[in-house]
């Protein structure tokens, strides 16, 4: 195969590599690396074949790919012939065995080119319906912060529109179609966290509650609990035998309700339970 070289300089290339994408994966060759380092390309590919011969994994192997590509030989004819299509991690390893400022140089202008085609691969795929979707639920949300923002302020309440805060909400119905975003105030003693950090918040003094708030969540914390121990102690106790029938009168005893339904007997949301007290 005819050497691929352009001297000891790489001027007369462009400064910014072009990679392609094979199979969801960016990818330089061989031939580029020739090019751009200013090396044979008989050296290069000596150099790949020795990396491949080190290699213990299959996985290894992976990152190189011999494939037959044209190129420019020596004399500016256009020729067939061997090369290797590499990965980043295939790059680097090659790389590594290069040295120099303008080896550096060039390392640097690869990796910078893995990286900008690397960001398009994550960017989402055009969809215009997504896209017609998102400017119609802007409009809307638009139209809704726009309403709620009026309202507050046509009603003459200086001291609550010019502190308010606003929470803007997006949801699906039952059939997963979008419903109309709903803009609404957060009143001042109105938190959206989650309980997690609510904790966090109370432990730091992010949150300054009075004494009766925090007495009052104390209060509705340990009642909580006491109603789940009350619980489980039901549900540990073995069940009383059923009662031999007697003819002689007695108190009828109303049946034991389940932990798992309410007070209008309909059943309890998953992993949630009544208490019952007897």
């Amino acid at each position: 195969m005819a050497d691929t070289s352009l001297g000891s300089s790489a001027s007369a290339v462009s400064a910014r590599p072009e990679l392609s994408i094979h199979n969801g994966i960016v990818t330089t060759t061989s031939v580029q690396v020739a090019q751009f380092f200013g090396k044979r390309h008989d050296n290069v590919l000596r150099a790949i074949r020795v990396l491949l011969r080190e290699g213990a994994s299959a996985d290894y192997l992976l990152n190189f790919e011999e494939v037959i590509m044209d190129f420019t030989n020596g004399k500016g004819g256009v020729q067939s012939g061997t090369a290797y299509r590499m990965t980043r991690e295939g790059f680097m390893l090659l790389a590594m065995g290069f040295t120099g400022k303008e080896a550096l140089r060039w390392k640097l202008a690869f990796i910078a080119a893995f990286n900008r085609m690397e960001a398009e691969l994550q960017k989402p795929a055009y969809d215009p319906a997504r896209i017609q979707l998102a400017h119609s639920l802007a409009a809307q949300a638009a139209a809704q912060v726009t309403q709620t923002v009026f309202d507050a302020i046509a009603s003459g309440r200086d001291s609550d529109w010019r502190r308010a805060r606003y929470l803007l909400s997006f949801g699906y119905d039952r059939d997963g179609q979008p419903t109309i975003p709903q803009a609404q105030v957060v009143g001042d003693d109105q938190m959206v966290t989650s309980l997690n950090a609510l904790i966090q918040h109370i432990t730091k003094h992010d949150v300054i509650p009075s004494d009766a708030q925090l007495a009052a969540l104390v209060t509705a914390c340990a009642q909580q609990l006491s109603e789940r121990a009350q619980v489980r102690e039901l549900r540990a106790a073995p069940q009383p035998s059923a009662a031999p029938a007697s003819t002689s009168t007695s108190t009828a005893v109303a049946a034991p309700v389940s932990p798992r339904l309410g007070h209008d007997g309909k059943p309890l949301p998953p992993d949630t339970f009544r208490a019952v007290f007897v």
